[in-house]
């Protein structure tokens, strides 16, 4: 029951899935889902390799189906890291100071660094998908490029701090989750990751090692991390993720 639970809200937080508590979550709820990010993510890959298995039925070209599969795992994250995203690329691209940039992200208009990084995006995974999906190998990086965008997201909760001094439902996960959560989301995705392969096994190690990059850049920009940064970060680890997938292995 202890694992059931923060397992089901972290799907329920992180996508569209309803099969936990999200609206009832304690402070200390949310400090737990960090080390169940990974999973939440492995769930939205299953759902990924189902889909693209039943357009294989119908016959639909590969950059077609990359480009639905993109768009469904939009709609089963209701574009939440997307969205993250954009607000994050328009504040550190703003080139205004520290005070400044976090009232960018609370910010809901999407300005013009905003916009271009969500096409960006969209056009680079659905662009890395169908170069992989035309492997015989494409289920592994399918079922597990949301798994390793979310041990981003684990990995900078854990080792970073918050950037803003007011609440936020990210302060609590950031704040509250340490070294024990993150054990959890990295042990987790090296067992998955290994048995789909030594490949995954060595793009989940190099997604870490990124998100260590990302904690020390984030740090330096704002002194710490907001919601809308741990979204960034995740976009950017999945398609970091696969690219070195399609370009190692």
């Amino acid at each position: 029951m202890k694992i059931v639970s923060p397992l089901r809200n972290a799907v329920a937080f992180l996508t569209i899935l309803p099969v936990g508590e999200k609206g009832r979550l304690s402070p200390a709820d949310f400090g737990r889902l960090p080390a169940y990010y990974p999973a939440a993510g492995l769930v939205l890959g299953f759902l990924l390799l189902l889909f693209f298995k039943l357009l294989k039925l119908v016959d639909l070209s590969f950059g077609l189906s990359a480009i639905l599969v993109t768009a469904l795992l939009i709609i089963l994250t209701r574009g939440f890291h997307l969205d993250g995203l954009a607000d994050s690329m328009d504040a550190l691209f703003s080139h205004k100071s520290r005070e400044e940039m976090l009232l960018i992200m609370k910010d809901s208009h999407q300005g013009t660094f905003g916009v271009l990084a969500i096409v960006l995006d969209c056009f680079l995974k659905a662009s890395l998908l169908e170069s992989l999906l035309q492997r015989p190998d494409y289920w592994a990086p399918l079922l597990l490029f949301p798994v390793w965008g979310r041990l981003s997201s684990s990995t900078v909760s854990a080792f970073s701090r918050y950037a803003r001094a007011g609440g936020g439902l990210a302060r609590h996960a950031v704040e509250l989750s340490g070294f024990g959560e993150f054990l959890t989301a990295f042990g987790l995705t090296l067992v998955i990751s290994l048995a789909c392969g030594f490949p995954a096994f060595l793009t989940a190690l190099a997604v870490f090692l990124l998100s260590l990059v990302l904690v020390w850049l984030w740090e330096k920009a704002l002194r710490g991390v907001t919601g809308d940064l741990l979204g960034a970060g995740c976009e950017i680890c999945e398609i970091f993720s696969l690219f070195f997938y399609l370009l190692f292995f």
